[in-house]
């Protein structure tokens, strides 16, 4: 089984604002330089104190102010890393316990407790990582938060701080309180986390959407296998050709009944179904020519036998029955379990230009956290993202293990990482590219969006039940009814 790495220049549209990502980074640094200025004016005022105090004589290591030895390391010294909250806390109230939930519970579960039974063996901080992982993990986390109780910290999608906001800490303060580098993380990535100057989640696991096709298929129709559709014509030609009634197979994949495929897909015609505007949000469904263009597409590939009627395209793909399709990463498991040659590569863009939309999964800290298990829970995310003696580290393995693209500049940069095909062509979005997934990301109700919403279009345009234009008014009412709650 070969892969192949699809590379290309993606024009940036307009329509959709880089710019502040790059504002948000300069406030970001602003506030850093504040911090460490009104740092270093307390310095040294303390210190002037001490001399007055002590005649002008050196103070000894062991009495030197934190705020002192913090600037020390800004400025490249050798003075001993102070002891930080969270270990003096330690010290004194002894060990700490925090529980931490979560719902991997299929063999990605077993790498994370594998991973967290590590970081329980090799910490020297007193910390004990107690993790609970549930299929039934909402239930469990409402019902612990109604009861005034809750974990320490859990591992959610970053969306989660729109359902139990007031149950999630900001934690924007956990650059300054370990010895992570906010400049490593991909800024569109810490922005999605992001509420204003808050920051709820840090990232851990980022799920995207990508194309994938079958190099067999493409050759048996003539087509070059190393070179997929760069634009939405050439997938909606490629499908014609390599369609073969007599065999079973259809040049394209896209499901009436994957809700999350055909929102990456229509997003790159139409750009978001809501959008904020003038403090209000706006559903962007009715009249949307983009959004036109893709149903209509859609329909005449049906219509025309080129793309199947079928709920479950990923399974006629690892089946060896469709030419290219959409999805996440874990498509490439059936791919590679049933021996299908099969390259990887960005979805075509579409009207709507540059794009990198994902969904960002992270680390948050509960309200029920105390102040020692909060600090706690800094460190092991400070583990997980810190590098041992031999340049590896949890993010990493994590990554290379999974099949997931990393969220920080320095995983992406490592060997093991690179030597990844498909680590690489996931890689490959403009990280700095708006990573919106079909709505605004601080717009609440994209849940409801995308599973009231969007099968209720699709299927009708599928069925034949509406037209184009009345599909997608429909769409409009049902998402107004929907924006109207926000």
């Amino acid at each position: 089984m070969k892969i192949t790495i699809f590379n290309r220049e993606i024009c940036v549209c307009a329509l959709l604002d880089t710019n502040s990502f790059m504002r948000k980074k300069q406030r970001r640094n602003e506030e850093k330089m504040k911090k460490k200025t009104v740092s270093m004016l307390l310095t040294t005022a303390i210190l002037m104190t001490s001399l007055a105090g002590c005649g002008g004589g050196a103070q000894d290591t062991a009495g030197t102010p934190a705020a002192e030895t913090e600037t020390a390391q800004d400025a490249g010294g050798d003075t001993e890393e102070p002891e930080t909250e969270a270990a003096a806390q330690t010290d004194s109230a002894g060990p700490v316990k925090i529980s931490f939930w979560n719902s991997f519970t299929g063999a990605d579960g077993d790498m994370l407790t594998d991973l967290v039974n590590r970081y329980n063996e090799e910490n020297t901080d007193g910390i004990t990582v107690e993790m609970d992982i549930s299929s039934d993990f909402d239930s469990q986390l409402s019902t612990a938060f109604a009861a005034g109780t809750g974990p320490t910290m859990i591992l959610s999608s970053s969306s989660y701080r729109f359902t139990y906001g007031d149950y999630i800490q900001d934690i924007s303060d956990v650059f300054d309180k370990t010895d992570l580098d906010e400049a490593d993380f991909i800024l569109s990535y810490l922005d999605y986390c992001s509420e204003g100057d808050k920051l709820y989640f840090v990232p851990f696991q980022i799920v995207g959407y990508y194309m994938y096709w079958n190099k067999d298929l493409f050759q048996a129709a003539g087509l070059d296998p190393e070179s997929p559709p760069a634009t939405w014509d050439e997938w909606a030609a490629y499908a014609q050709k390599i369609t073969d009634e007599s065999k079973n197979v259809y040049g394209s994949g896209i499901s009436y009944d994957y809700a999350y495929q055909i929102a990456h897909i229509m997003q790159r015609f139409g750009g978001l179904a809501v959008t904020g505007e003038n403090g209000n949000w706006k559903a962007n469904f009715a009249g949307n020519s983009g959004y036109i263009d893709f149903l209509n597409m859609y329909r005449e590939m049906v219509d025309n036998g080129y793309n199947p009627l079928e709920a479950d395209t990923d399974s006629m793909a690892s089946a060896g029955q469709i030419g290219m399709t959409v999805g996440g990463p874990w498509v490439t498991a059936g791919l590679d379990t049933a021996g299908i040659n099969y390259g990887i590569g960005l979805i075509p863009t579409g009207n709507a230009g540059d794009m990198n939309s994902v969904e960002v999964l992270g680390f948050s800290v509960t309200t029920a956290a105390s102040d020692a298990e909060k600090e706690a829970a800094y460190k092991f995310i400070e583990w997980w993202n810190t590098e041992n003696a031999q340049g590896s580290s949890p993010a990493l393995e994590w990554s290379v293990a999974n099949g997931f693209p990393a969220y920080t500049y320095s995983v992406q940069e490592k060997d093991e990482y690179k030597a990844s095909a498909k680590l690489s062509a996931m890689s490959a979005a403009n990280p700095d590219a708006p990573t919106d997934f079909i709505v605004d990301s601080s717009f609440p109700g994209i849940n409801a969006v995308i599973a009231d919403v969007i099968p209720e279009m699709i299927n009708a345009v599928a069925f034949g039940e509406s037209s184009v234009e009345e599909a997608l008014e429909k769409a409009q009412t049902a998402a107004e009814k929907i924006t109207a709650n926000y």
